[in-house]
């Protein structure tokens, strides 16, 4: 007999204007919501909390969550004796406030919960996606760069899969091309990199397939007509597939590599963006045979206004570094369909500074 562990959010609303519909969810609760600073400058927050009504509002630094970031937030969650939480932004912000919800009873910080974890959450537990790329409202992983060595690491519990996601298009309208482009082939990462997972299965190739469908077709309508609704819906709902496949069958080595990048300041979604190509070619004897599409998928990346590597602080001498730390990416790695060794991890890197 074989068995897959299928969890989904319990609800999940969409359309545009869906969050204005949520407030009967939270009704009687004490609402802890989590955001970031620059939902707040573009005007996204104060839109949510009109909507939502929270109690307290905790905003974020606008960066890759830190161990220590998502403590904080685990301990004004705390404080504030709130039993609903409501993760408003990108994969940073929802990361940290689904492990703080998951953690919130186990009495202890969230350095010793990394890994996978048996968690009981009471309070309730909404996310809602601002950006069309993580998909960390359909996972029970939350991603977190250790302070201590710098390298990131999982927490993993099906505490994390919330009660509510609110896939909102509206809330996307204002991202900037970039970062709709960089968000956007984040998702494709998930989908592609789930599909050719030894770990896929039946169930998460379809959501896998449908995602990279939608992505290829609304993609680049999204970063060159920003205002299209059903554009920015159909990359939310690809976004979510992306997180419910890679649920079930996990990411590979575009992942394992974009790492050590974001380690140094490279944005996870610019990191992926930057290695899909290279790495599916330097691992795979003929990756058009297993990514439907791959080609036309790499051609579409390539067109897409994405940032170069040049704009952030690396250079050619640190390839033996990038690809050493690559390799204790083994989560990732042993989910690859091919092995990869420090050397070709290392020629991939090369790759990039050519």
């Amino acid at each position: 007999m074989s068995e897959t562990l299928n969890l989904f959010p319990g609800r999940v609303l969409y359309g545009a204007g869906a969050l204005k519909e949520c407030r009967e969810l939270l009704k009687g609760k004490r609402v802890f919501m989590v955001s970031d600073a620059g939902l707040e400058k573009c005007g996204v927050l104060a839109e949510a909390v009109s909507a939502l009504e929270p109690d307290e509002v905790y905003l974020m630094n606008c960066r890759e969550p830190r161990l220590s970031d998502a403590q904080q937030v685990l301990d004004a969650l705390a404080a504030s004796g709130a039993d609903a939480v409501v993760g408003l932004g990108g994969g940073s912000v929802m990361d940290a406030a689904k492990a703080a919800a998951a953690a919130l009873d186990s009495g202890k910080g969230l350095s010793e919960l990394l890994g996978s974890v048996s968690l009981k959450r009471r309070c309730l537990l909404m996310l809602v996606p601002t950006t069309a790329g993580t998909g960390s409202e359909a996972t029970c992983n939350a991603i977190f760069i250790d302070d201590a060595d710098g390298v990131k690491k999982a927490m993993i519990s099906s505490a994390m899969i919330p009660d509510a996601a609110v896939l909102d298009p509206m809330l996307t309208l204002g991202l900037p091309a970039a970062i709709t482009a960089f968000t956007g082939v984040d998702a494709l990462c998930h989908c592609a990199e789930s599909y050719i997972s030894v770990k896929a299965n039946e169930l998460s190739r379809a959501w896998s397939l449908r995602g990279i469908e939608l992505i290829k077709e609304n993609l680049p309508r999204a970063v060159n007509a920003p205002r299209d609704i059903e554009a920015r819906q159909n990359m939310l709902f690809a976004s979510l597939f992306g997180g419910a496949a890679l649920r079930i069958a996990g990411t590979t080595a575009v992942h394992a590599l974009a790492y050590p990048l974001g380690k140094r300041g490279v944005p996870h979604g610019v990191a992926n963006s930057l290695l899909f190509y290279e790495v599916m070619r330097g691992t795979l004897d003929d990756p058009s045979s297993l990514i439907p599409g791959f080609e036309a998928l790499s051609e579409m990346i390539r067109a897409l206004p994405l940032p170069k590597l040049s704009g952030y602080a690396i250079d050619a001498g640190e390839v033996p570094v990038l690809a050493r730390e690559a390799m204790d990416q083994t989560r990732l790695l042993n989910n690859h369909p091919a092995p990869v060794d420090e050397a070709t991890a290392a020629r991939i890197y090369s790759t990039l500074f050519a």
